[in-house]
């Protein structure tokens, strides 16, 4: 037997198969870290993508809201560059009083302190002032239509400030085709109504029209994401890509979508990865801490994790979910009878937890999932899946049903996107 591992919450999940398996790994490709990223930030500041360069764009005593993620994402460190970028706008006359943080929590819960404390880091917090974006607040801005009909309401801190800057990572999403770019404004800082009109796309797929990871130009959800942050205007991106030891590997600035589309090319090239085989099984980690804190968030590695499982092939799902399965509106579809159902329901009534919900139920349909986590086995059955408490335990019971002769592993599933 061969010994294997990959990472659990903040520990290592090990398991063994036999010499005779085949055994491929779904790794991002090789990529060279920023050593000094500060002076990187610093030349992208100089020389923007597409903008003027930031130390002419930005003007003394001017009042700056910057958009930063939320603690799901906190595996960007924004605690490292954010503090950069607020010495920059320092230097150009702009006081830490003149600045303020938006939260970019979509329809997601107001947040503790800790949780603001693991995205941008005491210096921050005791910088300048932070706010959770509220997407049911009543003083929403109404900014008008999309050409695909969505209405859009947007937060006011963003559309009365003299300046905005929409901070963030890029990688693969599920929905929008990559994470990033315009996805601070929509869903980020928009309104309940603006978010569940735009993501209810996914469901109205027109001709030519398509969705899932890496797509952008025939993905509706995106191209009214787009349209809708050309509304806003954000007057500056600071995007960053970030490898499986959540080192940074890519830094882009400058206008909101052409610096955007150019880290998407980041993103290609470290994380499409080619595989000759798909698995008898495959073995998923979202990454480990903080990537696995909730299986909501977990499901971007089941999606990826199907790409490269073969018809009727199972997948073992490794995440800790220390902070429980994620939003009651994500475990509430569950309560439909059947994938029909709740595809019946969702279309009637989209929700962004919906859509993840109906697509845990779709890769379910086709491939039993394991998944090694700390919830309640009754919780983790009524999603679909089956509950076990380590990889081996799953790979005993698969291996009952069939021969294991193939096994994808994918140690940082929510990153890498296998293409066959």
């Amino acid at each position: 037997m061969n010994r294997y591992s990959v990472l659990y919450g903040k520990r290592e999940e090990e398991f063994q198969l036999s010499v005779d398996c085949q055994v491929n790994y779904v790794n991002a490709k090789p990529t060279k870290a920023i050593g000094d990223y500060k002076d990187e930030i610093i030349k992208a500041l100089e020389k923007p993508v597409n903008s003027q360069s930031f130390y002419d764009l930005f003007k003394k005593e001017e009042k700056v809201a910057i958009v930063v993620s939320d603690y799901t994402r906190a595996s960007y460190k924004f605690y490292q560059f954010i503090p950069v970028l607020l010495d920059q706008l320092n230097s150009l006359g702009i006081s830490d009083q003149d600045i303020s943080i938006i939260m970019s929590t979509g329809d997601h819960r107001e947040q503790t302190r800790e949780q603001h404390l693991l995205v941008v880091g005491e210096e921050v917090l005791n910088r300048v002032k932070l706010y959770d974006h509220d997407c049911m607040a009543e003083d929403m801005v109404d900014l008008g239509t999309t050409s695909r009909g969505t209405r859009v309401f947007m937060n006011r801190m963003i559309c009365e400030a003299d300046k905005v800057i929409i901070t963030g990572g890029i990688t693969y999403h599920l929905l929008a085709g990559f994470g990033g770019g315009r996805k601070s404004i929509a869903p980020g800082v928009s309104g309940y109504q603006t978010i569940q009109e735009n993501h209810g796309l996914a469901l109205k797929l027109q001709e030519g029209e398509s969705l899932g990871c890496g797509c952008l130009e025939e993905n509706p959800v995106s191209l009214d994401m787009t349209e809708i942050t050309e509304m806003v205007k954000p007057d500056f991106l600071l995007n960053v890509v970030v490898n499986e030891k959540k080192e940074f590997i890519g830094i882009v600035a400058g206008h909101w979508h052409d610096a955007f589309i150019q880290g998407t090319k980041l993103v290609e090239e470290a994380f499409g990865i080619p595989i000759e085989e798909k698995g008898d099984v495959v073995i998923a980690s979202s990454g480990g801490f903080p990537k696995d804190v909730q299986l909501y968030q977990s499901i971007k590695a089941l999606d990826n994790a199907a790409y490269a499982v073969k018809e009727g092939g199972s997948i073992i799902l490794v995440s800790e979910c220390s902070d429980g399965p994620g939003p009651d509106s994500y475990l509430v579809w569950f309560e439909e009878d059947n994938y029909e159902a709740m595809q019946e329901a969702l279309y009637k009534n989209f929700t962004m937890p919906g859509f993840v919900a109906l697509r845990t139920a779709e890769i379910i349909k086709n491939n039993p999932v394991y998944l090694v986590s700390g919830l309640d086995k009754k919780l983790v059955e009524k999603v679909g899946m089956k509950p076990v408490n380590s990889v081996q335990e799953a790979l005993v019971l698969i291996a009952e049903g069939e021969k294991i002769q193939n096994v994808q592993v994918m140690p940082y599933g929510s990153l890498t996107f296998p293409q066959s």
